[in-house]
């Protein structure tokens, strides 16, 4: 884990009424988090724990970027429906 200050490895912090909770500036600056951050969640005895994701870009091959432009210009201007099912597979990748 990244060496902090023990004032910055420990704070108080409030969920809200819509259950958010606001990470505290200094520590997303300490661990260079910032918006659209990714984080696994991981509930146990002690706690719950929120593990910072690392992404990273990735390079298409020229058939992947291919079969991309033709998905994208079938789907051009058609309206989808967001429903539920939709979100769902949205978050899985899979739309």
């Amino acid at each position: 884990m990244v060496y902090l200050l023990e004032e910055v490895r420990k704070m108080t912090v409030v969920m809200t009424a819509k259950n958010q909770v606001t990470i505290p500036k200094k520590i997303t600056n300490a661990l260079g988090l910032g918006k659209g951050s990714m984080f696994e969640i991981e509930i146990s005895k002690e706690g719950i724990e929120l593990i910072p994701l690392e992404t990273k870009e990735r390079e298409f091959t020229d058939e992947e970027y291919a079969k991309l432009k033709i998905l994208a210009a079938r789907e051009k201007g058609k309206k989808k429906p967001v429903t539920k099912k939709f979100i769902a597979n949205l978050k899985k990748g899979k739309v």
